[in-house]
């Protein structure tokens, strides 16, 4: 959505294009240092892969890779003589003080390929692939294309080390083959860590073979028909380690504790307070049940199911969640609250510390580190730990100071979850947050402000989330299994596609080589590379470069930001389709509101329209619109429910103010009363009458919420009339206050 005021953009690279088509090393991440050379190589069907000894795995990824889209079966080979014609990977530790760091070379004869590991020879790897025609990432043979790469020398190296993506399986379980096809996406960009949420209230994914309950009971949810579930055999992850191992992506698991664990309890009902039977739930929200603090035997189990866990894993991590724990059962559990007295703490929040620090002693021996939410990052941790942190910066101040690891996954940033825009025909999303842009995403930098750079070796990087509980707020985003269409597959891809491009970057590049422009430049050629791999993903709106004003009218000005695509616009104020005429020249409109236009990749992929919005915009220091009122939605003389989605703008515990604002109709709108409910249950209200009209009075309507939970569904309804017919139209908003 564009604001009204002029936008000009002065930036010469933007004309009527961003491609990049000329430029073929469109590499992202942006390399360290990149220098191109007057030489080029063509692979051909003669062309030979070499390799050093221990290198023969990544010699096999890189055949496997250029094999399917060129045709060709290349010979590989232990490396032993200088041979022409060849692409040779070499191990050369004094390259770089880092395992991950990497040289590429691109002569006319030979491109030689240098890690200071395999991490760094597969990385050099990926990068040679962004540097080939498009083609190069299809699985089927793209006859007629030149395999020609242009002269160059790189070396590179990541600016953090946790360069990481979180999926969640527990709330939606994607199946083994859809884990590894998520690895081969990361891997693409050099993400290496792969937290798997493996644990949680609608969930439990992982066999453990001395409680066969957690799956045969806890992986599944609903009856009959509506029986939804899965989990990964012990095989299968065996597999998963393995095939992400090759491509450098190191596999966290989640093992949630003490909340988020319905699924365990429901199939093993001692572990929680109360001893009662639960089911698995079938809608989304977080339960109140915990695992008991204060039986030995919540302790027993959580170590049996670590050894088993961590006998598949061999991450040095293991992330315990920890966060969003309501103390309700603790309080009322004799059992808590003897081992509460009996370790002399004082509140429940003390005891969640003591059962993260039983945890962390319990991982030790196993040589692991615990991760955990920014909610564990409390005192009492006597190892280092890894704050996740979420919600709340200034936990990473307080982790470096008491000498804890930080991974950035700041909800601004980096929860993918949550939807690109709020353009009309967005995809249905995470609502409890504003949009995430493209460019917000790589906005992100993990060395936050105010930091002490004497604490910088404390940031590890940076994490992005797909959280899944959409696929349980009573929506029908899943699988159709008899027509097989990967349904949630595509919508998990449209969500991460292209912002795991920007995180990649900002993780990886050196930050005074990072550059929006730049990245957008780039980014122009890999929309193509999604296509030929089969990657779901979001088509970006045409760039608004100008809208001048100009006597009566307005001449505005596009580009296009994906390689090989077309613009069609409209300019009577409707929405353009893929039938519309081609942008080619600057347009002219009477309003800007008359304009809109959309990026065309071909009839059936294109984006959301760029247009102008022109209403409302007055309103805007009241805070953020939450609904729109017209005749359709109120009745005349009689008072009735007016109902509004105040998801996302509802955001956290605090106090707000809803104004309604008449704009024009012959009725004014009377107001009696306004209640707020979470997930169906009425939770505030705020009961005066009130009318907006061509006056104000008593229009606005303030509540208080103090039960705020992230991913809760929040409704507003208002009793309202037209004071004499149905003829009003107007505007909500609401602020915090």
């Amino acid at each position: 959505m564009i604001k009204t005021h002029n936008l000009i953009l002065a930036v010469a690279l933007f004309f009527t294009s961003f491609s990049a088509a000329n430029a073929q090393i469109n590499v992202i991440p942006l390399p360290a240092s990149l220098k191109e050379t007057a030489a080029s190589f063509t692979i051909t069907s003669q062309t030979k892969i070499l390799y050093d000894k221990g290198l023969k795995q990544q010699a096999e990824l890189l055949a496997s890779s250029l094999s399917p889209a060129t045709g060709y079966d290349f010979s590989i080979a232990e490396n032993k003589t200088a041979v022409k014609n060849a692409i040779v990977l070499k191990i050369d530790k004094a390259i770089a003080d880092n395992r991950e760091a990497y040289s590429l070379s691109v002569k006319n004869d030979q491109i030689v390929i240098t890690g200071t590991t395999a991490a760094g020879t597969f990385y050099a790897s990926q990068t040679l692939l962004q540097m080939l025609p498009v083609q190069i990432y299809s699985k089927e043979r793209q006859k007629n294309t030149v395999w020609k790469i242009k002269g160059a020398e790189i070396k590179d190296q990541p600016l953090y080390e946790w360069r990481g993506m979180m999926l969640d399986v527990a709330r939606y379980f994607f199946t083994k083959d859809y884990v590894l096809r998520f690895i081969d996406m990361m891997a693409m960009y050099k993400l290496n860590e792969l937290h798997l949420h493996l644990v949680d209230d609608a969930g439990w994914r992982i066999e453990i073979k001395k409680y066969p309950k957690l799956t045969s009971i806890g992986a599944w949810r609903g009856e009959g028909p509506n029986r939804v579930g899965g989990y990964y055999t012990q095989e299968d992850i065996k597999e998963m380690v393995a095939y992400a191992a090759a491509r450098n992506v190191n596999i966290i698991p989640e093992i949630e504790l003490p909340a988020h664990t319905l699924s365990s309890i429901a199939a093993y009902p001692d572990l929680c307070c109360t001893g009662e039977q639960y089911t698995v739930q079938t809608q989304h929200s977080i339960s109140k049940e915990l695992y008991c603090v204060g039986r030995e035997s919540t302790f027993d189990f959580l170590n049996d199911v670590f050894a088993e866990t961590f006998a598949l894993f061999p991450s040095k991590y293991i992330h315990i969640g920890g966060d969003e724990a309501q103390y309700d059962r603790w309080k009322a559990c004799p059992h808590c609250q003897k081992r509460k007295a009996d370790l002399g703490l004082k509140t429940e929040k003390e005891l969640q510390v003591y059962f993260n620090q039983r945890v962390q002693n319990m991982v030790k021996k196993y040589g692991k580190t615990i991760v955990g939410w920014d909610e564990i990052i409390e005192d009492g941790l006597k190892e280092k730990a890894v704050g996740m942190i979420w919600h709340d910066q200034k936990k990473a101040f307080k982790a470096s100071e008491a000498g804890h690891y930080s991974v950035m996954s700041l909800t601004g940033h980096c929860y993918f979850d949550v939807a690109e825009s709020n353009i009309p025909g967005e995809i249905k999303a995470a609502t409890w947050l504003p949009p995430i842009s493209l460019e917000k995403v790589y906005q992100l930098n993990p060395m936050l402000k105010g930091l002490d750079e004497k604490y910088r070796p404390l940031i590890l990087g940076a994490s992005a989330t797909l959280w899944s509980d959409q696929f349980i707020h009573g929506t029908v985003l899943q699988e159709l299994p008899l027509i097989d269409e990967n349904r949630s597959e595509k919508y998990f891809e449209y969500l991460a596609f292209p912002r795991m491009a920007a995180l990649a970057e900002v993780t990886w590049t050196p930050v005074a080589r990072q550059s929006w422009n730049g990245f957008e430049s780039r980014m122009a050629s890999h929309y193509n590379r999604y296509n030929y791999a089969g990657y779901g993903y979001r088509v970006p709106q045409p760039k608004l470069i100008s809208n001048e004003k100009q006597g009566e009218g307005y001449v505005l000005k596009v580009a296009n930001v994906v390689d090989g695509a077309t613009i069609r616009y409209t300019t009577d104020g409707t929405r353009p389709n893929v039938y519309s005429p081609i942008y080619s020249q600057p347009v002219k409109v009477g309003k800007l509101s008359d304009f809109s236009a959309i990026t065309v990749v071909n009839r059936n992929v294109y984006s959301l329209p760029l247009y102008f919005p022109e209403k409302y915009e007055k309103f805007q220091k009241y805070g953020q619109l939450v609904a729109e009122w017209k005749p359709s939605l109120i009745k005349g003389k009689e008072y009735a429910v007016f109902e509004m989605n105040g998801s996302g703008k509802i955001n956290a515990n605090g106090e707000y103010q809803l104004s309604f604002w008449y704009v024009d109709g012959d009725s004014r709108l009377d107001i009696k009363s306004v209640e707020v409910y979470k997930n169906g249950v009425k939770i505030a209200e705020d009961i005066h009458n009130g009318f907006t009209g061509s006056q104000q009075e008593n229009n606005t309507y303030k509540f208080k919420i103090s039960e705020y939970e992230t991913g809760a569904a929040f409704t507003i309804k208002a009793m309202v009339r037209g004071d004499v017919s149905n003829n009003s139209n107007g505007v909500v908003f609401i602020r915090k206050l």
